[in-house]
């Protein structure tokens, strides 16, 4: 049987937008194939979207909005769609924290077992997501990833320290090749004036590094968040204390890695040995 509006879930936001495509095409009197005459595609397609059987594209929400005059309201409903459906397959947790985090003023991040997501090529970012994920879902965590990363990349991006353990340059993910790139960036991105990347040699053995990766968001207003990953999860801490633990922890990794020139160098020396 055929779907009709009254059968579209009334908390779906891309139900939402259906309705809202089918309310303004019949106050301009247009018949499905008619508007879909007028935006290049099918009038079958306008009837998909109206009842959510398909999901709008960016461009079809950008095309609506020109052809209506809509002041961008059918874009922004699509971001919405966009960040809901993310939040189905991201982390627990990290959606909000991309959010933070791109309103910080400084990050302070601590990585033991591989290059901080932030860092990450697109190779990279593969080759350390879970195998046993869904293409589609596999496909949203790494370009989530890699929109991210534009945070470094802004009129006026944040400071951003990192600091990695050593073994991290070792780790041969996704292969040579994966690795040759992937430490070229590291070592492009070292050169960036508002980006440290640090090494904690193997010869440190101090505790604050042994206890797993961290990250330490300060904004604008002075306020600092934590936020941890473990297997299956993503948190952000706000209590006082765990952040100026971490924070302390931070500091002390800092101090233990080796000073920037000396860690540019150990990214390039390993970089030749790969070459």
């Amino acid at each position: 049987m055929p779907r009709t509006q009254r059968d579209l879930d009334p908390n779906s936001l891309v139900g939402y937008f259906g309705a809202e495509l089918r309310t303004h095409r019949n106050k301009a009197d247009l018949s499905m194939a008619q508007l879909g005459a007028a935006l290049g595609c099918s009038g079958q397609w306008i009837g998909q979207v109206e009842l959510a059987e398909k999901p709008p594209s960016e461009q079809f929400a950008i095309d609506l909005d020109t052809y209506f005059k809509t002041d961008g309201s059918f874009n922004r409903l699509w971001k919405a769609i966009k960040r809901a459906g993310r939040s189905q397959v991201l982390l627990p947790g990290f959606p909000a924290y991309m959010e933070l985090e791109a309103q910080a003023v400084l990050i302070r991040s601590f990585v033991a077992q591989l290059v901080p997501g932030l860092l990450q090529t697109e190779r990279y970012a593969r080759g350390v997501m879970d195998p046993r994920l869904k293409p589609a879902m596999l496909e949203e965590r790494v370009q989530a990833r890699l929109e991210q990363q534009a945070v470094l990349c802004g009129e006026d991006p944040p400071n951003a320290w990192f600091v990695l353990d050593e073994a991290v340059l070792h780790r041969p993910v996704g292969g040579s090749e994966v690795m040759r790139e992937q430490l070229g960036r590291l070592a492009e991105l070292g050169e960036s004036p508002h980006i440290q990347v640090r090494i904690l040699p193997f010869s440190s053995v101090t505790f604050a590094g042994l206890d797993g990766k961290f990250t330490v968001l300060r904004l604008a207003d002075g306020t600092e968040i934590l936020y941890q990953e473990g297997p299956g999860f993503g948190q952000l801490i706000e209590d006082a204390g765990a952040v100026a633990d971490c924070a302390a922890r931070f500091d002390l990794v800092m101090g233990e890695a080796l000073p920037r020139g000396a860690s540019h160098q150990m990214i390039l020396k390993r970089l030749e040995e790969l070459t």
